[in-house]
């Protein structure tokens, strides 16, 4: 879910814009450990203007995290194109992002830090994977009632693409055990992923 916004005076969309670029660039460059007063300055707005949009860093990762999300979901677009399409152009949006080595690392930190900071880790999975399953879901429910795949369970079979797509190599990547995939890699990875996908819940 989106990082809730303070009350007050309405916001600027450049600084907005401003903010969230230098946000993400910082926090895949420095981890959580990154300062609000260097993305202050990286942003070129002073830190009460980001206190005046998010009450504090948790919400401003969140912020980072679900416009990273949004951009993914955008190609589900029911109807535009079959499953198979669709869901392919997805699953290239979504490794894209999740073998990132950069953000690979930052949920690295993220995941050492929950312990302490169990807010911080609930903020993330829900602007991120939780929304984008979320998101998944309602559309794999449109493409079920429009009668082009036969599901039970949409959430469930949300996690089982994403499943598929991450495969245990996710975990390798995140032990640091995994070497970068090219992009071809990861569009092999993702059509056998939507083949498997459109195999099993295809209407009979």
């Amino acid at each position: 879910m989106p990082a809730p916004r303070r009350k007050g005076r309405r916001a600027d969309p450049s600084k907005d814009e401003a903010i969230l670029e230098a946000s993400s660039t910082l926090f895949m460059e420095r981890g959580y450990a990154v300062s609000l007063d260097e993305i202050a300055a990286a942003a070129g707005v002073s830190k009460q203007t980001i206190y005046a949009r998010y009450a504090c860093k948790h919400d401003l990762l969140a912020a980072v995290v679900h416009q990273v999300a949004e951009e993914i979901v955008g190609a589900l677009k029911p109807g535009a194109a079959g499953a198979g399409e669709t869901l392919a152009k997805f699953g290239e949006g979504f490794v894209e992002v999740v073998f990132d080595t950069r953000r690979v690392a930052m949920l690295r930190l993220i995941i050492a830090e929950s312990a302490q900071f169990p807010e911080l880790a609930q903020r993330y999975y829900e602007s991120g994977p939780a929304f984008v399953r979320t998101q998944l879901a309602a559309y794999l429910e449109g493409e079920m009632r429009a009668g082009r795949l036969a599901l039970a369970d949409t959430r469930a079979a949300a996690s089982q693409f994403l499943g598929l797509i991450m495969g245990a190599d996710h975990l390798a990547a995140l032990m640091g055990l995994l070497e970068a995939q090219s992009a071809s890699g990861q569009r092999r990875r993702v059509r056998a992923a939507v083949d498997a996908f459109i195999t099993l819940y295809a209407p009979r």
